[in-house]
């Protein structure tokens, strides 16, 4: 902390020195800017003309010029792309504040009478604003964001150029920038960072949370600046609440429905809007007080079919043509990955999301204002999902066919239905005020955010015996199958179709009492989990931001600086009644077989897009009645239970002191900003390491300290030896307290340059510098080993922030007929980058090193790491623009479109050398063509995700990728009368699956389909 005031101190005095006081008073003008019907136009860029003071209007139309030198008759112009510009004197006076508002008249964008408006509306907000930005950013006016078929924020950045984002269900979830993993993006509503609840501890908020219809504008912004939040090395997402903007009410309602192909099912939706300003009178003409208000309510029945193959292990492989079915085999034909374990997910539910933000402010004058600001959004998952896993990790051997089938000579197959509950909240409530004082504006303000998830589940699982060769098969109860059923030795009994195909199939099996292995008869109820878990999050900020206003000789120039504290909470837990319990069987010819509760023979024959059938499904509702009527029936596996419990756990407390000043000075046509910000962190976590005893994986434990739970409870020392190792009482578990804290501060310089090279020709340039922390989750020194999956998952105490030096050029070319063409470079150095590395255990000083499964492979750790060094490269193009040179009805299109090229070269260790950054897809583009009059606008609209890394294995063969992916959606809408509109849209049209697979696209880790939705509605706007 010390040396953090210190810096700060020492940067502001020395940008204060170049502050000289003015030499004579002056004065002030403050205004609103509006089209002829009364709309604001943020963006717009005010200036006094002979001067190089200037200033653009904010997001509610309004603009503020300080330090003007006193005249009756002072030139103002007011420039706005697609309007005429304006130019009206004013008087003003020392030491007073003047009002002037500007009405703007609509440029003629018009060939033989025909006029685009109805696209380009929205669009020419949002270019304005980005223009006149200090910063390299893009905007999405509201409008804009109408122009698409997307219903959550997410959906609505994926348009940007340079955004990827990953999706869930098929919505779009979290977003990630230029390259970068999502927790390299700080995500924030009215400008100050909501707090994540995912189940994985991620620091991001899960973007399908907020609708995007109760936004006013979103802002990407790409270069931050000193007194931009400095944990943001990718940049800065910030949502906009409304504000109201004018005396006259306007509003909005929105009524629509459709129709989810997957599932059949019929989604709805319902928003509106009011805004309105009160009290107008000679001190602030344009209303003292304001109220906006949004709500939206959308309900889908929903689902996906997906395929898992999460265990591909390199294992030795016989030749299934030609192998001895008696007596010695010959040598080894080798080592193949192969899918040990994979499953098919089948889930229907229910998504509902709420949004709803209220702003009151109060504006007694023109130079003063309060704004309170709250946002509150829900999203309720009630979902039904099926499981159906074929188990082939226990086999002796493994035979390949020359027509791509595997044969195994062990087999398990598990069949789970999950009935899951999950609510996610989240709050923001923002109170701001700022003042105007002669030269200075003061402002400050209090924000306060919560985040909540409950997630509730109860999972009931069927299982058939461990099929084996040469050995008997056996019940729950212990009962054995007549041993002269027992196979014969050294031959597969049971076939993968296709090893290496994305729909891995069952082919046969041998049969078993004339029945198949995977017969309906084999299998027994033996367990149920209820997983319930909590994530909380907050953050409560407090900050304190100064300008002044002053001349540098003609050169108008501000000095700005602040101060901010940010008190962050989050906790991840399992509620008391997150049980792990164990069905007590009672014989072989118990009830426990899935015949008593059968929910369907053939759940879907169209399963993943028609390639294959899914096969049988428990009832939960069978179930639950069977639960309930035999309670005694089941017992607490307190191994399991108690070991989960305290692996989930985490308490941790992050405080972040920042403070920043910059100078920014405009010469003729050049703006220049410098400024440096320095940020101090402290990281107070409680957390357990869980050490699990396996007897079939560990040795037996020492227990000198009788620290090591035993089922449970703990059990002394000399009772160890009177266990049995192959005992189920055996296993155990240590669970110890790992508190810790952590402490950094960071240093951040910035210098942007801005280049009006002509009227509509801008040149940017910056260096930047950001760091982000990482999340809390991978910090804390958790272990949760998962023997089914062979998996042992840990934390990282020693993980470190990254820290990125930029650097940023963008060259612009603003249209008159509203439309764009920019194209800009970027480089990014970060040190110290957090990547996911997920292979098999190598390291001996591992403590799971020697964990072995039980076909001999090693354990696969999946851990959190920092990486040596990254080189991200990149390149973004964009072109927007209205065609109206094309003949015809052709003068009616507009085209809009973004690519982003990013190169990386990224340093894990010695042993990979250099590969591609984590995250980083070298392709991301958006395509989209509208046909657009006063009524009719119809729209085709592509957006492509390139490859990206999305996990690092112990080699390349055992990186997981996330395949690129395009998807095309269409919208159109009818204006049918004033206000009325009537519209129809369509997403994912060519039911593009998300594909995940693992070092080569043979071997498919993920494979999801969620098919398309379509939708039609109506809206009123007044």
């Amino acid at each position: 902390m010390k040396h953090f005031f210190s810096t700060l101190m020492l940067v502001t005095a020395l940008l204060c020195m170049a502050s000289p006081a003015s030499a004579q008073r002056r004065g002030n003008l403050r205004g609103k800017v509006t089209d002829q019907t009364g709309s604001v136009l943020p963006g717009a860029n005010v200036l006094v003309d002979g001067t190089t003071l200037g200033a653009a209007t904010d997001i509610d139309g309004i603009y503020l010029l300080q330090g003007i030198t006193p005249g009756d008759s002072v030139k103002i112009t007011v420039v706005y792309l697609g309007y005429e510009p304006v130019t009206r004197p004013v008087r003003i006076v020392a030491g007073e504040t003047a009002t002037l508002n500007f009405q703007l008249i609509e440029a003629a964008n018009s060939i033989d009478g025909v006029v685009i408006s109805a696209v380009v509306d929205g669009q020419q907000r949002a270019l304005n604003q980005q223009r006149n930005s200090d910063n390299m950013m893009s905007v999405l006016s509201s409008d804009q964001m109408g122009r698409f078929p997307d219903l959550n924020v997410a959906e609505a950045l994926q348009r940007l150029s340079g955004v990827t984002i990953s999706r869930e269900r098929g919505e779009g979830k979290t977003v990630q920038l230029r390259g970068t993993p999502a927790n390299f993006t700080n995500i924030n509503v009215n400008g100050e960072q909501i707090i994540g609840t995912s189940e994985e501890g991620g620091r991001a908020e899960s973007l399908d949370l907020i609708p995007s219809d109760i936004l006013a504008s979103m802002e990407v912004q790409k270069t931050l600046l000193p007194s931009n939040d400095g944990d943001a090395i990718a940049g800065v997402v910030n949502m906009r609440t409304s504000t109201a903007r004018s005396l006259k009410a306007r509003g909005m309602i929105d009524l629509s429905s459709g129709y989810n192909v997957l599932r059949g099912k019929v989604p709805y939706n319902i928003k509106g809007s009011y805004s309105q300003r009160f009290g107008a009178n000679h001190r602030n003409p344009d209303g003292r007080f304001g109220i906006a208000a949004s709500a939206s309510y959308y309900r889908s029945s929903n689902g996906y079919d997906r395929l898992e193959a999460q265990t591909w292990k390199e294992v030795k492989t016989l030749n299934g043509d030609d192998h001895p079915k008696e007596g010695k085999y010959g040598e080894n034909e080798g080592k193949t990955y192969l899918p040990l374990d994979f499953r098919y997910r089948y889930q229907e539910g229910t998504r509902q999301r709420v949004g709803a933000s209220l702003t009151f402010d109060y504006a007694p004058t023109v130079n003063t204002k309060f704004v309170l600001s709250g946002m509150f959004n829900h999203r309720g998952d009630l979902d039904t999902r099926y499981r159906n896993r074929t188990r082939l990790d226990k086999s002796d051997n493994y035979y390949l066919y020359e027509d791509g089938r595997l044969g195994v000579d062990r087999l398990q197959k598990i069949l789970q239905v999950t009935d899951q509950d999950i609510k996610t909240d989240n709050f923001n409530l923002n109170l701001d005020g700022e003042s105007v004082i002669g030269s200075w504006k003061i402002d400050g303000g209090v924000f306060f955010s919560t985040s909540r998830r409950e997630a509730n589940s109860a999972q009931y699982g069927f299982q058939t015996p461990q099929w084996r060769n040469g050995k008997a098969p056996t019940n729950l109860a212990g009962d054995k199958f007549p041993s002269k059923e027992a196979f014969v030795k050294k031959e597969p009994l049971a076939w993968v179709k296709s090893y290496q195909s994305r729909y891995l199939e069952l082919d046969e099996t041998l049969m078993y009492e004339d029945k198949p292995l995977d017969d309906l008869s084999y299998y027994e109820f033996y367990t149920l989990d209820n997983n319930n878990v909590r994530n909380k999050g907050r953050n409560i900020t407090g900050r304190l931001n100064a300008s002044k206003n002053y001349f540098i000789g003609t050169n108008a120039s501000t000095l700005s600086f602040g101060v901010k504290g940010k008190f962050m909470h989050s906790e991840r837990y399992k509620a008391p009644d997150s049980d792990i319990f164990d069905v007590t069987a009672i014989s072989k010819n118990d009830d426990l077989s899935l015949k008593y509760f059968l929910y369907k023979e053939q759940l879907s024959a169209d399963f993943l897009n028609g390639h294959i059938s899914y096969g049988a499904a428990p009832d939960p509702d069978k179930v639950h009645d069977w639960k309930a009527k035999n309670p005694d029936r089941f017992s607490t596996n307190a191994y399991r239970t108690g070991s989960a419990r305290d692996s989930f756990f985490y308490d941790a407390d992050e405080h972040v002191f920042s403070g920043y000043v910059m100078n920014k000075i405009q010469f003729k046509k050049v703006m220049a900003i410098i400024g440096v910000r320095v940020e101090h962190t402290k990281v107070d976590y409680k957390a357990n390491s869980v050490y699990r005893y396996d007897p079939a994986i560990l040795g037996r434990p020492d227990n000198p300290n009788n620290d090591i739970h035993w089922n449970g409870g703990q059990i002394p020392l000399d009772e160890w030896e009177a266990l049995e190792q192959t005992s189920v009482q055996y296993k155990a578990y240590e669970s110890t307290r790992a508190d810790s804290t952590v402490n950094y501060t960071v240093v951040l310089p910035n210098i942007q340059f801005k280049w009006d090279v002509a009227k509509n020709t801008i040149l940017r340039l910056a260096y930047t510098t950001g760091y982000s922390r990482p999340d809390v989750i991978n910090l804390v020194p958790s272990v949760d080993m998962n023997t089914d999956l062979g998996r042992v998952t840990m934390g990282n105490p020693n993980l470190k922030a990254a820290y990125s030096h930029n650097l940023d050029f963008l060259f612009e070319q603003y249209l008159k007929n509203v439309g764009l063409i920019s194209g800009g470079v970027f480089y990014k150095h970060i040190n110290r980058f957090q990547y996911q590395r997920e292979g098999s255990i190598t390291d001996p000083n591992n403590p799971y090193y020697s964990t072995l499964n039980a076909d001999g492979t090693p354990f696969n750790m999946v851990q959190q790491m920092n990486g040596d060094a990254a080189k991200l490269f990149g390149a973004e193009i964009t072109l927007n623009s209205n065609l109206t040179f094309l003949p015809g009805f052709l003068r009616n299109l507009v085209f809009t479109s973004n690519y982003t090229y990013t190169h990386s070269k990224a340093k894990v260790n010695d042993d990979r050398g250099e590969l591609r950054f984590p995250g980083q897809a070298a392709h991301t583009a958006n395509l989209a063509l509208a046909y657009s009059s006063k009524r009719l606008t119809v729209q085709l609209s592509a957006n492509y995700n390139g490859e990206f890394i999305y996990a690092l294995g112990s080699n390349a063969a055992e990186d997981l990728w996330v395949d690129a992916r395009w998807q095309l959606d269409a919208n159109a809408s009818y204006r049918i009368g004033k206000g009325i509109t009537i519209y129809a849209e369509a997403t994912n049209l060519l039911n593009t699956p998300a594909f995940t697979y693992m070092g080569d696209k043979s071997r498919v880790y993920e494979l999801e389909f969620t098919s398309q939705v379509v939708r039609a509605g109506i809206s009123y706007r007044f």
